[in-house]
């Protein structure tokens, strides 16, 4: 083999060596609060289920005629609102809070076709919960994406999808763009409605909401 195809072929093998090095060393699933996306939904039904009714893998269709299953669809028993559930392990890198808050999007404003859930056949899911959140948390310490987790919130919101969230010990917020629209121990805030369905401006925060 000529030297400089030598030298090329040790340089690409040196390169990925180096590539699986990192890989291995950001991908500590130990770090995750969730390893796996069943645990998130556990936890989440775990302290949910006696205000929100649940369904699992429940089929719809978009406006553009796609069939799919989404994770969850939920109906709370006080106000009636249901929305939909994108349920992910814990995020460690922004790609991966990316795609489920993608996903999300995909699955807003489905139509409900699951013949299991006769009396929600038809209806529009009016915005998605993403779960867990993800605040820019990095398996390397020094490494904080706290500001480009805030900015994907605030885009995803345009579109009415937002994070379930820890905000204390057994506490879980709704967050919508910088807005707490529901919170596990107080429960909708007087603006959810709005939010949910498009009566307030898109993106739109009010402090007092937290």
């Amino acid at each position: 083999m000529p030297h400089h195809l030598c030298t090329v072929e040790h340089t690409v093998n040196a390169v990925q060596e180096l590539d699986a090095q990192f890989m291995a060393k950001s991908k500590d699933d130990s770090l995750r609060l969730y390893g796996e996306e069943s645990a998130a939904r556990i936890a989440a039904y775990t302290l949910l289920r006696d205000t929100f009714e649940f369904y699992d893998e429940v089929e719809a269709i978009s406006a553009d005629g796609d069939s799919f299953r989404v994770d969850a669809v939920c109906r709370c028993g006080i106000s009636g609102y249901v929305f939909g559930w994108e349920f992910k392990r814990s995020h460690l890198f922004k790609k991966e809070f990316a795609a489920a808050i993608r996903q999300a999007i995909h699955y807003r404003l489905a139509r409900i076709t699951d013949e299991r859930l006769p009396e929600l056949r038809g209806t529009q899911l009016p915005a998605v919960a993403v779960f867990p959140d993800w605040l820019g948390e990095h398996d390397e310490a020094h490494i904080d994406y706290g500001r480009e987790a805030d900015g994907m919130r605030l885009l995803a919101s345009h579109f009415r999808v937002g994070t379930m969230r820890w905000t204390g010990q057994d506490r879980l917020s709704f967050i919508m763009g910088e807005s707490a629209i529901w919170h596990s121990d107080r429960g909708w805030s007087p603006n959810a409605a709005g939010v949910l369905h498009g009566k307030r401006p898109l993106g739109a925060a009010k402090r007092k909401d937290r």
